[in-house]
């Protein structure tokens, strides 16, 4: 398990990952506003002194509101939106947050007035709420490009205070307000919302359970499969799988050899979690790798809570490879296809 022994340290420790704390905070935070866009905005509203406002005077955020629909016209904005997975549900997402009434009560709040970041936080999280709710395969969001197009959003939006962090970084309420009744209140919220939608987290956890049970149950035909491509590729073959499809591929060399296949690369991946369960079906535990087994590299995020690293179970057969998507859990485990950390280790690899 990536960090096990690092997880029991004592804070303030000089382990892997120290230092780390506001990037975890930040990764977190953006955790709950997936799960709710519109909180952030809520917790400013309600943190802002209550003020009259004068007869006549435009509300803070009635200048926010007018630009925001015309955010998409910045070309440098729509290469970050594309390349953050989200550039066709942001028009929505932004339509969607101005309307809310919590959208609503933030524009017209003390608080849109130099809050800015807030309201691009909830425009990008609302339109990677959509994007990874609609069907198909799981959506890759580029952790990078999302904090990047956060600061590009600010920065075009009226009333923007002056950048002063790193490009591409942000600091919401956890990271400034560490400690305070917002921070637990946000918490509270995420509780709450994960109870409320248990279905829902249901629903988006048991197709990929599912499938390893199957495979599990009945992955011989998935193998052959396997097998089959292999045998009809051009050597040199690297086997490149991710997830489940890193359980099949090291089963199949385990099992077969196929001198064919020079490098094994897993990526976010389940084997050596399910080799030490002694439920990895080619490999009992206790068994070491067999020597046919080609070179294995084995790319996890730790914050993936379904990647796990292998050099502990198969000491000198595998060579573990970190990445930061800077996504929370699920996203991470899909975002390592939009990160360019995983390009720059696999060039060098492929034939």
């Amino acid at each position: 398990m990536p960090g096990y022994a690092t997880r029991r340290d004592t804070p303030g420790s000089d382990g892997p990952g120290a230092g780390e704390g506001d990037l975890d905070a930040d990764v977190e935070f953006w955790g709950l506003l997936y799960l709710d866009p519109l909180l952030e905005l809520r917790l400013l509203t309600e943190e802002a002194p209550r003020a009259e406002q004068a007869p006549g005077a435009r509300p803070p955020g009635e200048a926010l509101a007018a630009a925001a629909p015309a955010l998409t016209a910045d070309a440098g904005l729509r290469g970050l939106l594309d390349a953050a997975g989200i550039a066709r549900d942001f028009p929505a997402a932004v339509a969607a947050v101005l309307t809310a009434p919590d959208g609503r009560r933030f524009l017209r709040a003390p608080a849109a007035d130099g809050e800015t970041d807030a309201l691009a936080r909830a425009f990008v999280a609302e339109a990677v709420r959509r994007r990874s709710g609609a069907q198909g395969p799981a959506a890759a969001f580029d952790g990078t490009a999302r904090d990047a197009a956060v600061a590009r959003i600010t920065a075009l939006l009226p009333g923007a205070p002056p950048a002063v962090d790193a490009p591409g970084t942000h600091r919401g309420p956890v990271t400034r307000r560490v400690g305070r009744l917002a921070g637990r209140l946000a918490l509270r919220l995420a509780a709450a919302q994960a109870v409320k939608r248990r279905s829902a987290l249901t629903d988006a956890a048991h197709p990929a359970a599912g499938d390893v049970l199957l495979y599990l149950s009945r992955g011989a035909a998935l193998r052959e499969a396997l097998a089959q491509a292999v045998l009809a590729a051009e050597p040199p073959v690297v086997l490149l799988a991710h997830s489940l499809g890193g359980i099949a591929a090291l089963d199949l060399l385990v099992l077969r050899p196929l001198p064919e296949v020079e490098l094994l690369v897993t990526v976010g991946s389940q084997a050596p979690f399910l080799y030490e369960l002694g439920a990895l079906p080619s490999l009992e535990h206790g068994t070491p790798l067999p020597a046919h087994v080609p070179r294995w590299l084995n790319v996890y995020d730790r914050r993936d809570l379904l990647g796990y690293v292998g050099a502990g179970v198969f000491p000198g057969r595998v060579h573990d490879i970190a990445v930061d998507g800077r996504q929370p859990f699920p996203l991470a485990h899909s975002a390592y296809w939009s990160n360019p950390e995983l390009y720059r280790v696999l060039a060098p690899e492929l034939p």
